[in-house]
């Protein structure tokens, strides 16, 4: 019997890790590669109302989102100081309405809009309250080319590597093994 060894992603960031992993490098699939597509995404997670209304430039707009927060999130791997997207981001975020709200005696960030640039601010806020918490770094893509899947890591010093050790991390060693023998 195999027992899961999914790690609990903190409650805004698994919405985050989910926008993010809609594109499988491994696969070619891209859930947001059509309109249609990229209603199916909102529906199953919860975004219906957003599925709805959803238009052309809204997933535009979510492509853009998805790949510069993609280059950030690569770059939260140690050794790498910046991965270029962060004035992408700040052009894109422009276009994405927050507020601050007051909720139980403290503040919290959330969408001002509705539809598709509400559930994009969900995920930018979400971004924003993690980074507060010290846990948006710990989102990270797996490194292994043929993957590139966006995990959590709930390591005490943030050094995992691979989103998995069982399959990439030991494709990998397997690899570097090799090279060694030959």
């Amino acid at each position: 019997m195999l027992v899961s060894m999914e790690v609990q992603v903190p409650d805004g960031l698994s919405f985050v890790k989910a926008f993010l992993n809609s594109v499988d490098v491994e696969s070619g699939g891209d859930d947001f590669g059509d309109l249609r597509g990229f209603r199916r995404w909102l529906r199953d997670n919860g975004r219906t109302s957003a599925a709805r209304t959803a238009s052309e430039p809204d997933l535009h707009l979510a492509r853009r989102l998805r790949t510069a927060l993609r280059q950030e999130v690569a770059a939260h791997h140690e050794g790498i100081v910046d991965a270029g997207g962060t004035s992408d981001l700040n052009e894109i975020s422009a276009e994405i309405p927050l507020r601050t709200t007051f909720v139980d005696g403290g503040t919290t960030l959330a969408p001002a809009g509705a539809g598709v640039p509400a559930v994009l601010g969900e995920v930018l806020a979400a971004i924003a309250v993690a980074d507060m918490h010290g846990e948006w770094e710990r989102l990270k893509i797996c490194p292994a080319g043929d993957c590139a899947w966006v995990f959590f890591d709930p390591s005490k010093n943030r050094s995992k590597r691979w989103c998995s050790m069982a399959v990439c991390g030991n494709r990998a060693k397997t690899r570097s093994y090799r090279q060694r023998s030959t």
